[in-house]
């Protein structure tokens, strides 16, 4: 019985036992699985941060990156920005650069004004020296004159009485060269002249009486030595009634014919510019505008009445030729023609 009882009472004990740890092991799994899910959840939790720091590092890095090319871009914009405003304040500057423009205009402009002042003031000298040349020229014409008329009234008058004690001598006894008791037409006032033939030749003659035609004619434009005290005129013959002017021309000593003295005009020594042998110094106007003689436009022996009119010429004679001188706002130009050989 007592072993009954005491083998009954260990299987009470033995269940209870049992009883106790059946909630125990029940429980067991629960909390294991909770452990683990705590467990899985911290190490998924881990994986995420892990990842989120990775990514959050790459972006650090990306970010690092883009900052750096940011600011290795911006020195670059900003140097261009300093280029561009210097470039603008450079351009914005410039135009003081018409300072020196203004400056050589107004230089210039006062150069030119000195010079148009020097020349008004060159041309008025130049006018007041003209017009004394040409008073004293005026003066010596008039003196000149004045002795050729005188002169030539006494040869006048000592040819008359020289023809009248010849007329009982042969008619060539009317050339000086032949008749030693006729006066010398040759030995008077000798006046350089120049004659304006053109291109033609025109006769002389070795006789007061121009009777007889010389071999040496007068070519072109040349240079003769004209007696105005020796002149007279052909009492016989074809040429009656002609002014005989005695010329010296190649060391000949012979006669020119010329237009009766009632048809002599507009010359210093009577019979000579109207013949075309124009002395020295000798000009004439026969219009506004066309002009000639043996002196040039702008001699300073040259006086008008009125300054010259543009289109105005001017023949001008010399020695073996001609220049044909046109005027044209204040300048002469001219052309030149030679005698033909």
């Amino acid at each position: 019985m007592g072993n009954k009882l005491k083998a009954i009472s260990k299987i009470s004990v033995a269940l209870a036992l049992l009883g106790a740890a059946i909630p125990a092991v029940e429980a067991a799994p629960t909390a294991m699985a909770a452990k683990k899910a705590t467990k899985k959840a911290k190490k998924s939790t881990k994986k995420v941060a892990k990842k989120s720091t990775k990514k959050a590092k790459k972006a650090k890095k990306t970010t690092k990156k883009v900052a750096k090319k940011t600011a290795a871009k911006k020195p670059a914009n900003k140097s261009v920005k300093k280029t561009t405003k210097k470039s603008v304040k450079k351009a914005v500057k410039k135009p003081a650069a018409k300072k020196p423009v203004t400056k050589a205009v107004k230089k210039a402009a006062a150069k030119k004004a000195a010079a148009k002042k020097a020349a008004t003031d060159k041309a008025a000298a130049d006018k007041a020296a003209a017009d004394k040349a040409a008073a004293d020229k005026a003066a010596a014409d008039k003196a000149a004159a004045d002795k050729a008329a005188a002169d030539k009234a006494a040869a006048d008058k000592a040819a008359a009485s020289s023809n009248s004690e010849s007329a009982t001598v042969d008619s060539s006894s009317s050339s000086e060269t032949t008749n030693p008791t006729v006066d010398n037409p040759f030995v008077g006032k000798a006046v350089h002249t120049i004659y304006n033939g053109g291109n033609t030749d025109t006769y002389l003659y070795t006789t007061k009486e121009l009777t007889t035609i010389a071999t040496t004619p007068l070519h072109g434009t040349t240079s003769v030595i004209a007696y105005p005290d020796g002149i007279t005129t052909a009492l016989t013959g074809k040429n009656a009634g002609d002014l005989a002017i005695p010329v010296t021309y190649k060391g000949q000593n012979l006669y020119f014919k010329g237009i009766p003295k009632g048809l002599a005009s507009n010359s210093l020594y009577e019979g000579l510019a109207s013949n075309s042998l124009y002395p020295d110094g000798y000009y004439h106007a026969l219009t506004d505008t066309v002009f000639y003689g043996v002196v040039k436009p702008t001699d300073p022996s040259v006086k008008l009445d009125a300054p010259f009119l543009n289109g105005s010429v001017w023949f001008y004679y010399f020695d073996g030729g001609s220049t044909f001188y046109s005027y044209q706002n204040n300048v002469w130009t001219g052309e030149t023609f030679l005698n033909a050989q």
